[in-house]
C-alpha cells in the first residue's frame, strides 16, 4: 500500500502522538477536533481489534462524526464503500482489519458489552459524565489495557471534562486548540466568524 501523506498542525500532531491511556483535544470550532480523533483511532488502531466511537447523538454521530472518520479513512486509503455498514447500529471495517463501532452516548447503558482496544468520544462535553466511566470499563479486549481520547469544545472548570482531563491525574493528557490555529481553514473563516459573534 502506497504511503499517504497528511497535514497535521502542531497540537493535533501532539495529540496523535501522544501515549497517555487518557487524552482530550480541546478546542474551538473548526480548531481540527474530529479531523484529529479521527486520525488518531485509525492510525492506532490494530488489526483484527475492536473499537468504539461515540458521539452524543446519533443524529451527531451520522451527520458529522462519522462523516469525518470516513473521510480521513478515505484519504488514507483504508475503507472501501463496501466495509461501512451505515444502519443502525452503524460499523466500518477498516483495511486493516480493525472494526470500529459507531454509537451514541445518550443512554450510557446501551455502551455495555463489547470488551474494546480503543475509544474516541467526540463532542464529549456534550455527554454526561456516565458516558466515560462506562467507556472505560469496557477497556480490555484481549485482556490488554486499552486508551480512550476525547474531542471537545471546553465547559468550563466545573464539567466532568476538565477533572477528568486536566487536573494532571496519572495517565491523562490535554491538548488545547483555537480555531485560528488551524492552518487549514479558509484564511477569513476565523476573523469572519468572530465578527459574528
Amino acid at each position: 500500500m502506497p504511503t499517504v501523506e497528511i497535514g497535521l498542525h502542531r497540537e493535533q500532531s501532539r495529540f496523535c502522538h501522544s501515549n497517555a491511556m487518557f487524552r482530550a483535544f480541546v478546542g474551538g470550532i473548526g480548531s481540527g477536533k474530529s479531523f484529529a480523533g479521527s486520525y488518531d483511532l485509525i492510525t492506532k488502531s490494530k488489526p483484527n481489534r475492536l473499537y468504539c466511537v461515540i458521539a452524543p447523538t446519533y443524529s451527531m454521530l451520522a451527520d458529522a462524526t462519522m462523516r469525518s472518520f470516513i473521510a480521513v479513512a478515505e484519504m488514507l486509503g483504508l475503507v472501501s464503500s463496501s466495509d461501512i455498514k451505515r444502519s443502525a447500529p452503524p460499523s466500518i471495517k477498516l483495511k486493516t482489519g480493525a472494526e470500529v463501532l459507531f454509537r451514541s452516548g445518550d443512554d450510557p447503558d446501551r455502551l455495555r458489552g463489547p470488551n474494546l482496544s480503543g475509544i474516541w468520544m467526540d463532542e464529549a462535553s456534550l455527554m454526561i459524565q456516565e458516558a466515560f466511566s462506562v467507556g472505560i470499563g469496557r477497556l480490555r479486549e484481549g485482556g490488554d489495557q486499552g486508551w480512550l481520547t476525547a474531542t471537545f469544545t471546553p465547559k468550563g472548570k466545573q464539567h466532568w471534562t476538565y477533572e477528568t482531563f486536566a487536573l494532571g491525574a496519572a495517565n491523562t493528557a490535554i491538548f488545547h486548540a483555537r480555531t485560528r490555529d488551524n492552518p487549514f481553514l479558509h484564511e477569513q473563516f476565523h476573523d469572519t466568524l468572530a465578527g459574528q459573534y
